[in-house]
């Protein structure tokens, strides 16, 4: 009788633990399938049974499930305490179990990142991903997740690498098409702004598998949708776009029968589309309607009530009714902070404690927009275009707190091109103020200063950062460490600009966002390790006009530009006085920038002599005749203009050498950043390092391109090494094979205090990865020195000379300037800079760098700006190189 009771409970037991796990099958399965308040039910009565049993894993899987479910019919905060709750349970009784910490880490991300809480479910996920093999299931999600979060928070760049890391895993080990689908769905979100027919490509395959798996009334079949909807509107297909939403809008109507963040998320698109479609109305009662909603569903506080606020006031604007926007806007200021109140429209807030920066930033640029067109059309009150001021000096803060969190720089990039827009609105108010009230100067510092914000921000940052290690004590061996990470990176991230093959891209990918981890890592423990680094990379103080003034010499002026949409802004500062130009921009602007630069290139006169002198109109304000340095900060596209070949008085006999250029009256230096200018100044110290290293590989046979041979720059190599040695400087010269890129890498450049390089170089302005500067291939170098490279380069020289074609143009990038060779060459250490902006004969070339350091060695001024007109002017008086195509390309940055 015993064994057959002990049989009995034998079989009830397996008979039980088979029930539950089918219980907690079906339950992952209804949860699969989108029927959240089935899969609950699931998931309570599986996890009472494995409770009641004693095993105590299932029911904390059980647990996390609940959350999971919670989470798919909206109730964030059930779904978040429970979460929460599992984790600290597991901390506690399962703390070993790795599978387990990680997927309770990665639901309390979800739950955080719906309650609105980027930085706590980035925090989560990042922990998850601390404890994952690379190559498993678990952290597929856990990359689709981090993709996720990188896509809400701006770094999109970053998010594609993470959602493409997890495809890659999914396609090669499961067979689960339903997740393939998701990273589909997740990578078309990462297009959806910029590349939206892209995007539908991403889309559509999603759809394709949702519809075959799950039905065509599934709920990631409606995100889908939804999706699509905006690829269509970004493509002003607006009617298509609606006809999506209202899919949505039935297929979440079936399944959620109350209010549900997603019935809200769709009549907030709904609005939006309507908006951009121009009914005004229709918009606003859909906003309207998804803000109750929101409302109810979250409180007052959460990043989604921030947004349709954003939405509703976006409305308001558009019509005018400027009352209306302001107050919108206000609300969704305050909705996006933890814990901020406001008592007016005026009341601004602190820049801390909230939910999602690019809405905040979005919000309150749209504040002071408001404000000012306020002030101009209806008020003219002072406290109303002096609050607009004030809202965009808060703009700026949260971008230079934003740029800190940004990783990738196409996104730093990407919210230059947004900062641009806010510091425009900025100089505009600040200098309407200046010329209205008796707080001239005030007002006059303000605006220079968003200017100067507006200036090569990733650059600065970059210099900030390695000075910063160089006077917070890090020992050798630690900066040796990132140093050998940088240069894996730049090593992957040059591979991959060349691959063709997508296999191997998605290989190479996945290594640099490896690498690129590592590194961020690493940084992250420098910061914490070593708080005087981080206290002075963060430092983020710019010069001042009165700082400026200190630096300049009696006889200089600088003059920084703006360009902007319709008005071009100067600002000249001499050693006692400043002034702020306002001028209308002349439609043609642009069309005028290519037209003088063409002009020169390909000797066209006539128009060379219009286009220059009108430039010179536009941007050359009246000048002292006491001033004859010329200090240039250029904006957009007049960074690929020489100024110094400007005409400021045509000649009657209309030949070109018989024109006055301003290299006639003044020497010429430009920089990316007037702080930049400061801070030169401020570092120029008596150098231990008098000798010059030259190279000139003068054949490319070997460099795989159709390059032009340069047989002058042997002889523009031997001239300079005399001129040093004759007075008495150490000189290495490096001509024909042995001027290489294994001799650039191997010897010990900060040795030398003038560097010259004779040679070819290409810039690539979609790809700047791929601009190089040529030189001899060896047994382990391919002769192109990519700009990723010299990135990486260790120089101390007072000049890095590049006499070579086209080394100073680049991709011109708003707000940051000109993103090619030359940065990359004053990241490395170069104080001072000569580059090309077209290429040019070797024979001219060869001649006026020979004039230059001729003049160099023996002239008693500071700098070489003074230096560089001798040798321009050498050129223009003479009788075969006295057109601007000889000797207007070559232009000095710094001093």
């Amino acid at each position: 009788m015993k064994n057959i009771l002990l049989l009995f409970v034998s079989v009830l037991t397996i008979t039980s633990a088979y029930t539950q796990e089918s219980l907690y099958d079906q339950a992952n399965k209804s949860l699969e399938g989108g029927k959240f308040e089935e899969a609950l039910q699931y998931f309570k009565d599986a996890g009472a049974a494995f409770s009641q049993g004693g095993i105590s894993r299932m029911y904390t899987l059980c647990k996390l499930g609940e959350a999971d479910a919670y989470l798919g019919l909206g109730q964030i905060d059930i779904a978040r305490s429970i979460a929460t709750g599992t984790e600290k349970f597991i901390s506690t009784i399962h703390k070993n179990d790795q599978e387990l910490v990680v997927k309770s880490k990665m639901t309390s991300g979800n739950a955080y990142l719906r309650s609105g809480r980027i930085d706590l479910a980035l925090e989560n996920l990042k922990s998850a991903e601390a404890l994952l093999d690379e190559s498993g299931m678990q952290a597929a999600e856990c990359f689709d997740d981090l993709g996720v979060i990188y896509t809400t928070n701006g770094n999109n760049e970053l998010a594609l690498q993470y959602l493409q890391k997890a495809l890659a895993i999914r396609q090669a080990q499961s067979d689960n098409q339903i997740l393939v689908a998701d990273s589909y769905n997740n990578i078309g979100r990462v297009y959806l702004n910029d590349e939206p027919l892209q995007a539908i490509i991403f889309f559509n395959r999603a759809l394709n598998i949702y519809t075959e798996k799950l039905g065509k009334t599934h709920p990631k079949v409606a995100v889908v949708y939804s999706n699509m909807a905006f690829a269509n509107a970004n493509q002003s297909n607006y009617n298509d776009a609606l006809t999506y939403l209202d899919q949505v809008a039935e297929i979440y109507g079936a399944i959620y029968p109350d209010d549900h963040p997603n019935k809200a998320f769709t009549l907030n698109n709904q609005g939006r589309i309507l908006e951009m479609k121009g009914d005004f109305e229709g918009a606003l009662e859909y906003q309207s309607q998804a803000l109750n909603m929101y409302l109810d569903l979250y409180g007052t506080r959460h990043p989604e009530v921030a947004n349709t606020y954003f939405l509703i006031g976006s409305i308001h604007q558009k019509t005018a009714d400027y009352p209306q926007a302001i107050e919108a806007y206000q609300k969704s200021i305050y909705a996006n902070l933890f814990d901020q109140d406001y008592s007016d429209i005026y009341t601004l807030p602190e820049i801390r404690d909230y939910f999602n920066a690019d809405i905040l930033l979005t919000s309150l640029q749209s504040k002071a927009q408001s404000l000012e067109a306020y002030h101009y059309s209806k008020t003219l009150r002072l406290k109303d275009i002096n609050s607009a001021l004030n809202t965009l000096i808060k703009c700026d803060e949260l971008i230079t707190q934003i740029r800190q969190i940004r990783f990738n720089e196409a996104d730093k990039l990407k919210l230059g091109e947004i900062a641009s827009q806010i510091y425009e609105n900025g100089i505009g108010i600040a200098t309407y103020l200046s010329e209205r009230t008796f707080k001239k100067d005030y007002y006059r510092n303000l605006a220079f200063n968003f200017c100067e914000r507006s200036k090569s921000s990733i650059l600065l940052s970059a210099i900030n950062d390695t000075n910063a290690k160089q006077f917070a004590g890090i020992p050798e061996s630690e900066l040796a460490i990132e140093d050998s990470l940088k240069n894996e990176i730049g090593f992957l991230e040059q591979r991959l600009a060349q691959l063709n093959k997508e296999e191997e891209i998605q290989q190479v990918k996945i290594e640099l966002l490896k690498y690129q981890n590592a590194l961020r890592d690493f940084i992250d423990r420098l910061e914490t390790r070593y708080p005087e680094y981080y206290d002075l990379k963060y430092n983020t103080e710019l010069a001042g006009i009165s700082q400026i003034q200190s630096t300049l010499d009696e006889r200089a002026a600088l003059l920084s530009y703006f360009i902007g949409a319709e008005r071009v802004f100067i600002f000249q500062i001499t050693k006692d006085k400043a002034w702020i130009y306002n001028r209308p921009k002349d439609e043609r602007f642009n069309q005028l920038v290519s037209g003088f630069r063409n002009s020169i290139k390909y000797y066209v006169d006539e128009t060379f002599t219009t286009t220059s002198y009108s430039l010179q109109t536009q941007l050359i304000p009246k000048l002292s005749d006491e001033i004859d340095q010329l200090v240039i900060i250029p904006d957009a596209v007049i960074g690929s203009i020489p100024f110094e070949a400007l005409v400021y008085e045509k000649s009657v006999s209309n030949q070109v050498k018989d024109n006055k250029y301003l290299i006639n009256k003044y020497a010429v230096g430009y920089d990316y950043a007037a702080t930049l200018f400061v801070n030169k100044a401020k570092n120029t110290t008596v150098s231990d390092k008098t000798g010059i290293l030259l190279a000139a590989p003068v054949t490319f046979e070997s460099n795989g391109q159709y390059l032009q041979q340069l047989p002058d720059s042997k002889k523009e190599i031997e001239e300079i090494e005399k001129l040093f040695s004759s007075a008495q400087m150490k000189t290495v010269s490096s001509t024909g094979p042995d001027a290489s890129e294994e001799m650039i890498k191997s010897i010990s450049l900060s040795d030398f205090q003038f560097i010259h390089l004779a040679t070819h170089g290409i810039v690539n302005q979609s790809r700047p990865e791929l601009s190089r500067v040529f030189l001899c291939p060896g047994s382990t170098e391919d002769g192109s020195l990519y700009s990723g490279e010299i990135y990486n380069l260790k120089f101390n020289a007072n000049l890095v000379t590049l006499s070579a074609c086209e080394t100073g143009l680049g991709q011109v990038a708003k707000g940051e300037g000109i993103v090619g060779l030359s940065r990359a060459l004053q990241y490395a250490g170069a104080q001072n800079l000569i580059v090309s902006l077209w290429q040019v004969a070797d024979k001219s070339t060869a001649d006026l760098m020979i004039e230059f350091y001729n003049h160099s060695l023996n002239s008693p001024r500071r700098g070489y700006a003074d230096d560089l007109r001798a040798a321009k002017l050498s050129l223009l008086q003479s009788e075969d190189y006295y057109n601007p195509y000889f000797w207007a390309p070559f232009i000095l940055i710094g001093q």
